[in-house]
């Protein structure tokens, strides 16, 4: 059973900035100025704090697995 064991290298994954578990490379997130997140976290205390969802847009570079706040304003609120 030990040979089915696949040995993932985490090395330089940010940790989410709400759960501080690892994010992984190609798992939804939301980067800001502060932290890189897991989506769900981010969402969650979004939902929490303003009581609606985030405006989220994707990533640059092509990279579709990752998003960023619209309005860097609705972080401060």
């Amino acid at each position: 059973m030990d040979e089915k064991i696949i040995d993932i290298d985490m090395k330089g994954a940010p940790a989410c900035g709400r759960c501080f578990m690892l994010v992984a490379g190609y798992a939804p997130q939301v980067t800001t100025t502060a932290a890189t997140y897991h989506r769900e976290c981010f969402e969650a205390w979004y939902f929490g704090r303003h009581g609606k969802r985030p405006r989220l847009v994707p990533g640059h570079s092509g990279a579709r697995h990752r998003f960023m706040v619209r309005e860097a304003g609705e972080l401060a609120a």
